[in-house]
């Protein structure tokens, strides 16, 4: 069963129009970060746990480290100075407050020359051992800090990474999809409609850096540097993952899954998938329903496995050829072989885990909403967890950006952070 697809084209000369509304670079508007205080849409009732701010210059997204030079200068429970290596080309930065860190802010927020604090830059800890929970050494032999956030938003969710490797978010109380440079600044914010929220986004290929979705108007766009392609949909997608080349796959929640292939077709399948949709490790489309994983083959029956006793709410392709979700309600990691084969992984009581994804080291990383933690397990299930400097800043998405570190969401505390893992070796 198909049905065509209606397409229309608007095409920019200077930049491009994402939403209905169209984009605004950085330069022409850039407002101050609001916080919001509004806990909602936890699923696990979890009142999360101040914020700091930080000094221009020492964001960093690729590379790995705050600072231009590839330093961090961080204070230590209240006062400490960001030197030259932690910011901007300035001379001196100023002073941390209550543990906070001079470096790693947003050069678009404060003057240009020096590095005073700007809205953004938190860092996670202290300044001494390394390598720890709290710090990170480069393969340079730098001492940094392993979590610096960026108070770039309001409300924001939904996390991807785009074809050009900049890191694309939701700022989903605003209604604007937000793109970031490789230095935690923003470049572009592409205003959206009213009523358009909730928006699936998946990372773009080629020139199509992202697609995303409206769900009042039922349609999905195509957003490359200079235009953007939306068509109509018939539905409201809930989630989106890319097949091969611009072939997609959507769900609707409850609903169906529908293969489309934009310009073309849209072919349903009538199944009843949640909010997440993948592409496994065997190129076939698996989603989670309960206390199953599904697996949907064209022109074939689809296929179910059970994982009961668990609730899987997030899924994702591993890195050893399994599947991998979350449990939130049981605080589990579980892991599913292809054929069926299940096995748990208990976390600690309150970890209340939500996104999955495959790390950049060969490890799964997972959002510890219920603990407010970044979380890391081995393929071997070993397990580590990340505190987010943010106290209550609820970690919503995370990403894999093009230089390669973990770039996460934190709903209430409207900032997008990057993690730093250990290198490999």
């Amino acid at each position: 069963m198909q049905r065509q697809a209606k397409v229309w084209l608007i095409s920019a000369a200077l930049g491009f129009s994402g939403c209905a509304k169209g984009a605004l670079d950085e330069a022409e508007r850039n407002p101050a970060p609001v916080k919001t205080d509004s806990p909602d849409d936890d699923p696990y009732g979890v009142t999360p746990p101040g914020s700091a701010k930080a000094g221009t210059g020492g964001q960093s997204g690729k590379g790995g480290a705050a600072g231009s030079a590839g330093h961090a200068a961080s204070s230590s429970a209240g006062a400490g100075a960001a030197g030259s290596a932690g910011g901007a080309s300035g001379t001196s930065g100023t002073s941390g407050t209550s543990g906070t860190s001079a470096a790693g802010g947003s050069s678009a927020l404060a003057g240009a020359g020096n590095a005073a604090s700007g809205s953004a830059g938190t860092n996670s800890g202290p300044t001494d051992g390394c390598s720890s929970l709290t710090r990170v050494r480069l393969k340079n032999g730098t001492c940094v800090d392993r979590i610096t956030e960026f108070a770039v938003a309001t409300s924001p969710t939904s996390i991807v990474t785009g074809s050009d490797g900049q890191v694309w978010f939701d700022d989903d109380s605003l209604n604007q999809l937000v793109e970031l440079d490789n230095e935690g600044r923003v470049l572009k914010r592409v205003e959206c409609d009213a009523g358009s929220s909730p928006r699936a986004i998946v990372g773009g290929r080629d020139d199509a850096l992202i697609w995303y979705t409206d769900a009042s108007a039922k349609n999905l766009t195509r957003m490359t540097q200079t235009s953007h392609v939306t068509f109509e949909l018939g539905f409201t997608a809930t989630a989106a993952a890319l097949g091969e080349g611009d072939l997609l796959w959507l769900t609707e929640a409850n609903q169906a899954l529908y293969q489309v292939r934009p310009y073309v077709t849209i072919t349903p399948f009538h199944v009843s998938p949640s909010n997440t949709v993948i592409l496994g490790p065997d190129n076939n489309v698996w989603f989670p329903t309960g206390s199953i994983l599904a697996q949907v083959i064209p022109d074939q029956e689809p296929k179910y496995f059970s994982i009961s006793p668990s609730l899987a709410d997030d899924l994702c392709a591993g890195p050893d050829g399994a599947l991998w979700f979350t449990d939130g309600r049981r605080h589990q990691i579980g892991r599913m072989e292809l054929s069926g084969k299940l096995k748990l992984f208990d976390l600690p009581y309150g970890s209340g885990p939500t996104r999955i994804i495959a790390g950049p080291d060969g490890a799964l990383w997972f959002i510890a909403q219920g603990g407010d933690k970044i979380g890391r397990i081995s393929v071997e299930g070993n397990v580590t967890q990340y505190p987010i400097p943010t106290s209550g800043g609820l970690p919503w998405a995370l990403t894999v950006g093009g230089d390669r570190n973990l770039w996460f969401t934190e709903k209430d505390s409207g900032k997008v952070s990057r993690l730093i893992p250990d290198p490999v070796e």
